[in-house]
């Protein structure tokens, strides 16, 4: 697929592609709470490939644009750049609703409260460290979030200070992910020129017809539709069982761990158990990936899983999960070290137009200029920390933090760029680097109550903002838009899906009361920081070699992965796959990368690039399938009440 260089003559952003792209975010900012939270329907989003998005942007293109075209109203129809746009919009938007924000975050303005009992002694640990511009306080907005108020009005005076207070937090830290996004563009697009695989369906489908046409090319291609037709015969005969059980389904799920009942092979079913899952788009964007990254997705692992059966085997205190898990935090922080090690000129070049003023590099097509993302990325970051410090928290603790909670977004954020992941997480928190060096005997009691909020945004990254502002970047370059005018697109779609958002996650509480609502968000995701962190008053630690060592070793394994990589064209295992050897992501997906990267493996042993680029359409048309056909399910959701639940997420 072709992309467009920069010129003079790029297109800017129009009025009435704001006004469509905004409809869309609403539309999802509001049925998602219902959708996922009460329905448990298919996620909206759930990952950085939003299936409500590319429903949305379809339809736009299929039944909008072709009947304007059909009654010749050409003039009407919207430019494949305006559709970027929309596209941009909605991906920016999706996740913040559920996983990237609101999921977590607004029951943990309520839980500490209402949990609270003599048992716990959460009055007296936590509460002398929690204002109203932190938690919501009063008796009855807190009874009757969890309880419901039906029919009774909502107490929003009760919201106002901690909405305003997190509001401005996350919005801070969304432009401090922005900046990061324009400093890193140019060097992952152009230099290291990364494929951003989740992007290429998108562009596929916004490209505008030719010859009079009401559709464009890929459209019209007949593998399309038989790779289209896969997913939506598994989901709507799967879909349909769950209405009417006495009509068969075919199985997408295969717990290979069950068949392991002996020790230490029971050690299989720790963690995230050993699963086969089929996702159809998920084998479909596996085939646009590298055959490296795919086959190193599964097979670390396979090996972590085998780790974890050693590690029983010898009565090792520690788990494969845990064990993994220090690895991790050293891997991440080893990554950012090659990263910049590798940036290092444009990063020079950078700072120098920042501070020198020097031409050495052009900026005219970044969303922002490079000195406005510097000093925007520094003070960004010192606004956040001040933020923090002003509620309670120590210097040391905010800065590191977030420090380390930036470091883990660059890593996320890299993967979906390089290797077109489209479900990432880290199977840790930003406060476990700090345990790590100082114990957590190092850390005050008020440190400690405020960090139980970094469970709100950064620790389940499934939908985090960044990697979609870094794909959202990218979409410019296939159409001829210019960048900049898409800075603004982007906020008013930011703005306006926390505001949005925010009132269709708590009105729904109210109605429905969050303890009938999803389990795991309103309770146990909600409660677990304020447990798991009572133990560090009842027993701190002091600073443990062993896991420092670990965290040593796995950044000694990034950076030798990362070295072998680069100097060596015959070395085939990718660092992606080891960086996301245990998470909930690897534990749901790895099975369809294995298929997605066995059937290119053979298609291009056997049909060579020829072969590649004849079933390519195949495997876009089954991601689009799945994703069209997941989008139905929701709407018939929405009507009878049941949900159905069909992606990753």
């Amino acid at each position: 697929m072709k992309t467009t260089s920069p010129s003079p003559n790029l297109s800017r952003l129009t009025v009435r592609s704001v006004l469509v792209g905004l409809i869309c975010v609403v539309l999802i900012c509001a049925i998602t709470p219902y959708n996922n939270m009460y329905l448990d329907g298919t996620l909206l989003a759930g990952n950085h490939f939003p299936i409500a998005g590319m429903f949305l942007l379809t339809a736009i293109i299929l039944f909008g644009n072709a009947f304007l075209l059909k009654i010749q109203h050409r003039r009407y129809a919207l430019s494949a750049g305006e559709l970027m746009v929309i596209w941009g919009m909605i991906i920016v938007a999706a996740g913040i609703p559920y996983s990237g924000l609101m999921r977590y975050l607004i029951p943990l303005l309520v839980a500490p409260i209402f949990f609270a009992s003599p048992e716990n002694e959460w009055r007296e640990l936590y509460h002398p460290y929690l204002s109203d511009w932190l938690v919501v306080t009063e008796p009855r907005a807190v009874r009757g979030f969890y309880e419901g108020l039906p029919g009774e009005s909502i107490p929003w005076e009760a919201w106002v200070k901690p909405l305003f207070s997190w509001g401005l937090f996350a919005l801070l830290v969304y432009f401090v992910m922005l900046c990061m996004c324009v400093l890193l563009r140019r060097q992952w697009v152009e230099r290291e020129r990364y494929t951003f695989p989740l992007v290429q369906l998108p562009a596929e489908i916004a490209q505008s017809p030719q010859n009079g046409s009401l559709i464009n090319n890929f459209f019209k291609n007949r593998a399309v539709w038989i790779g289209f037709a896969v997913p939506v015969f598994l989901h709507t005969l799967n879909g349909l069982h769950d209405y009417f059980t006495g009509l068969p389904s075919i199985p997408t799920v295969f717990r290979l761990s069950d068949y392991f009942t002996e020790k230490p092979w029971s050690a299989l079913s720790w963690g995230p158990s050993l699963r086969f899952k089929v996702f159809p788009s998920v084998v479909g964007i596996t085939y646009l990936l590298t055959l490296d990254v795919a086959f190193s997705f599964w097979f670390f692992f396979l090996l972590n899983k085998l780790e974890q059966v050693s590690l029983f085997a010898i009565g090792s205190k520690w788990t494969g999960s845990s064990f993994a898990l220090r690895q991790g935090m050293g891997a991440y922080l080893a990554l950012m070290i090659a990263m910049i090690w590798t940036s290092r000129v444009h990063l020079k070049e950078v700072v120098q137009k920042t501070f020198q003023r020097r031409k050495l590099i052009d900026d005219t097509n970044e969303m922002l200029p490079y000195r406005w993302a510097t000093i925007g990325l520094i003070g960004g970051f010192v606004g956040l920390t001040l933020l923090c410090i002003l509620v309670g928290m120590t210097l040391w603790v905010a800065a590191g933090v977030l420090l380390m909670f930036f470091i883990i977004s660059h890593g996320l954020t890299w993967m979906v760029a390089n290797g077109g992941l489209l479900y990432v997480k880290q199977t840790f928190r930003p406060s476990d680097y700090l345990v790590a060096v100082v114990g957590s005997k190092g850390i005050s009691q008020g440190d400690w109550t405020l960090l139980c909020f970094q469970d709100g945004m950064m620790r389940d990254t499934r939908e985090m903002l960044m990697p979609n502002l870094m794909n959202a970047m990218r979409l410019p370059d296939f159409v001829g838009l210019r960048r900049r005018s898409m800075f603004w697109a982007i906020a008013i779609a930011v703005l306006t899906t926390l505001a949005v958002s925010a009132y269709a996650f708590i009105h729904l509480t109210y109605a429905k009361g969050g303890l009938s609502l999803e389990g795991y968000a309103y309770i146990t995701a909600a409660v677990r920081p304020f447990n798991q962190f009572s133990r560090h008053f009842i027993s701190p630690s002091e600073v443990d070699i062993v896991e420092i060592s670990t965290i040593g070793g796995g950044a000694g394994v990034m950076f030798f992965l990362m070295y072998m990589r680069r100097q060596f064209i015959w070395w085939r295992l990718h660092p992606i796959g080891y960086l996301m050897h245990l998470s909930g992501a690897s534990g749901e997906m790895w099975g369809s990368i294995f298929l997605g990267w066995i059937l290119k493996y053979l298609i291009l042993k056997y049909g060579g690039i020829g072969g590649y680029r004849r079933f390519r359409p195949a495997f876009l048309g089954m991601v689009l399938g799945e994703s069209l056909i997941g989008g139905v399910w929701v709407i018939v959701g929405l009507f009878t009440g049941i949900g159905y639940r069909m992606l990753p997420g």
